[in-house]
């Protein structure tokens, strides 16, 4: 399995160019730099792929890593088989509607995932809520209620159709920040972006700060699937 791209995006990606921007945040101007990778799987080592990338960090710098690829390149994906879904997921699953291109939890055995996690008695309740509030307008209810777990897991879909990414648990994350940050000698933050939105998921003790980094990093610079950039380098201009 692969990271951030197909094969037939190689080509592109290779010749692609990355340039600095500039954002500003709460009036400092930040510098950032999407990192171009090589085609990344779940056998390399994090700190080796990011140092393989970082000749050009300085001090004072954060580097910004998609949580997608710190799950994969630290061996916490899930394997899809074994999540065999059950009625419920099933049910479930088939009465999702995703907003995006994702097909969320309309995979059943994502919802299985959530199920096993999160426990059936909030999953019946967040069901419960949903179905109550949703003829009202309201939408969200089940993500609300079932809490983060059913919110950000991701995969089971190209290329990643044979895993799940379950989300970092927080302290987790910040373990592997700082772990990172004394193998590479600059801040770091593990970040979970889309085009919609997304959050900080952690940040070592030299790392800007989750706020900062929300801002800086809020229009998605590391780009999607098919872009190779699973990192991002941020510098104070």
């Amino acid at each position: 399995m692969s990271f951030a791209m197909r094969p037939e995006a190689d080509k592109d990606a290779d010749t692609a160019v990355h340039q600095w921007t500039t954002v500003n945040a709460s009036g400092i101007d930040y510098l950032r730099l999407p990192l171009h990778t090589r085609w990344l799987t779940e056998n390399d080592d994090l700190t080796l792929a990011l140092k393989e990338h970082l000749d050009i960090a300085e001090p004072g710098d954060t580097i910004a890593i998609s949580e997608k690829v710190a799950i994969l390149l630290t061996g916490r994906t899930v394997d899809i088989s074994t999540m065999q879904p059950g009625r419920l997921a099933q049910f479930l699953a088939r009465h999702v509607h995703p907003r995006t291109d994702s097909k969320g939890l309309s995979v059943a055995e994502k919802m299985e995932y959530v199920i096993r996690t999160v426990g059936y008695p909030r999953i019946i309740a967040a069901s419960i809520g949903s179905a109550v509030t949703r003829p009202l307008g309201m939408h969200g209810a089940f993500y609300r209620m079932a809490g983060p777990i059913a919110r950000d897991v991701d995969g089971g879909r190209p290329p990643y159709e044979h895993v799940l990414f379950p989300p970092f648990d927080t302290k987790v994350a910040q373990r592997v920040c700082a772990d990172l940050e004394r193998a590479l000698d600059i801040g770091v933050s593990i970040v979970d972006l889309n085009d919609y939105g997304g959050s900080i998921r952690a940040v070592s003790p030299r790392s800007l700060s989750a706020e900062t980094l929300a801002t800086v990093l809020g229009d998605n610079p590391l780009g999607q699937r098919l872009t190779s950039t699973p990192f991002v380098l941020v510098r104070p201009a």
